[in-house]
């Protein structure tokens, strides 16, 4: 009986190792299929764009016609939600007309949270002195845990860039210290299951190497994500960072093209998937796609106003030039070692003539 029970144990574990090998590597996919469906939404981008323009219209003419201080507020944060990934001076715009309108109405709570949200568009831009100013006006004791979550994340986000762009070595440590620390302030504040909670758990397991476990949070998020949308692409996205830590290139590429795909058909022009996939084509050698990808998000980024990716285009070409100086350096080798060959079989052939010769 015990035997029979320990061989039962053993099983059960192969079982679950092998789920969980699975789990981890993930099924075969098809990455020329998906980089084909890529192309083609970058196709019928126009299509998509027009029809995101014509929700924001329709939200713009509703706008116009409210008088109510209080519906104008929802709408304008509407809008500001609908521009936030598409243009960013004009979510900034409507992020001011959401702050001026809680004050109308003598609302400190949504006025702080409609100030961090200010201050995260524009740390995303590189405007980190208006950042702080932003979050500095705040009024930290009339906020809610549900405000205090877009407080702390601002502050996050706003640390974070400031760690990336100083060239202080102390500074930088300073700042990402900071930025863990409000980190977990979110999590204190966040609701188990949202968004934020999600992808900073993500975060927090793949940097601790609990690969499995964050996998397993991804699983979690997109239960709660809507496929095609720019909430699923984030999430494809944070999926993608796992796989690339796991050193699993087919998978990280994968999930990769799935959040860009989801962004170019939700319109989005602050494009981080495409462009993180350009990069991984280019260093496997597929340059003209890569290129492609490159210029398109670059467009992209420029319609949204994002001037903080420019050092990703310089990566790339800086991959695709070294890539043809080793491609060239490889060709010189094989003409030099061709004409050496050639060299020596004429010399060959010269020696038999000259031995026929003298017989």
């Amino acid at each position: 009986m015990r035997r029979i029970l320990l061989l039962a144990c053993l099983v059960m574990g192969t079982i679950a190792a092998c789920a969980k090998n699975t789990s981890l590597n993930e099924e075969s996919i098809d990455l020329e299929a998906l980089y084909q469906q890529i192309d083609e939404a970058i196709n019928q981008s126009p299509i998509f764009v027009a029809e995101y323009r014509k929700q924001i219209a329709a939200y713009r003419d509703s706008l116009r016609m409210e008088s109510s201080p209080e519906k104008q507020m929802k709408m304008a944060e509407q809008l500001f939600q609908l521009y936030r990934s598409y243009r960013n001076d004009s979510a900034l715009f409507f992020a001011e007309q959401c702050i001026n309108l809680a004050e109308s109405i003598h609302r400190p709570d949504l006025t702080g949270r409609y100030r961090s949200l200010l201050s995260f568009q524009c740390s995303t831009s590189d405007m980190l002195t208006e950042s702080l100013e932003q979050l500095r006006l705040v009024k930290r004791s009339a906020l809610t845990n549900k405000e205090l979550v877009d407080y702390y994340n601002a502050w996050m986000h706003v640390c974070g860039e400031m760690a990336t762009l100083t060239q202080r070595k102390d500074k930088h440590q300073s700042y990402l210290a900071k930025q863990n620390l409000y980190r977990d302030s979110v999590m204190a504040v966040a609701s188990e299951g949202s968004e934020e909670w999600l992808h900073l758990k993500m975060d927090i397991l793949t940097a601790q190497r609990h690969f499995q476990d964050a996998l397993n949070i991804s699983d979690r998020w997109f239960k709660t994500v809507k496929e095609g949308t720019h909430e699923s692409a984030y999430a494809a996205f944070y999926r993608s960072m796992v796989f690339n830590h796991l050193g699993n290139h087919d998978q990280a590429c994968y999930w990769l093209g799935k959040s860009a795909l989801d962004d170019i058909r939700c319109a989005v022009m602050d494009q981080a998937s495409l462009l993180f996939l350009a990069e991984h084509l280019a260093k496997d050698g597929d340059f003209d796609r890569a290129l492609r990808y490159m210029d398109f998000s670059r467009k992209c980024n420029k319609t949204f106003s994002n001037h903080t990716r420019s050092y990703q285009y310089s990566s790339i070409l800086n991959i695709i030039e070294k890539s043809h100086e080793a491609t060239q350096d490889q060709v010189h080798q094989i003409l030099f070692i061709a004409g050496a060959i050639i060299i020596l079989l004429i010399l060959a052939l010269v020696f038999v003539l000259f031995i026929k010769r003298t017989k």
